[in-house]
């Protein structure tokens, strides 16, 4: 009787663990990139859900990132492959 508990709490104590890992870890909301401007390069995080992208500036926090029109292109947003 002990060692069908035992079993039992084994499968049930790793479906739980399975479960915190699939909500909280993967998949993020975020896929991390960078971009270069000026010599400089920032980071960039594309939402998933949405295909927003925002840019990690200096003493500014995330800033959402603009299309070449200057205006938000989020509708439009294609996600791209992170170069190695």
């Amino acid at each position: 009787m002990m060692r069908r508990f035992l079993r039992l709490f084994r499968v049930v104590l790793m479906l739980v663990v399975l479960a915190a890992l699939a909500v909280y870890v993967w998949p993020t909301r975020y896929r991390y990139d960078h971009v270069s401007a000026d010599g400089n390069t920032y980071p960039v995080r594309i939402d998933r859900f949405t295909g927003a992208a925002d840019m990690l500036v200096p003493d500014q926090g995330w800033v959402p990132v603009e299309g070449e029109t200057g205006g938000d292109n989020s509708q439009n947003a294609q996600p791209t492959r992170s170069q190695l």
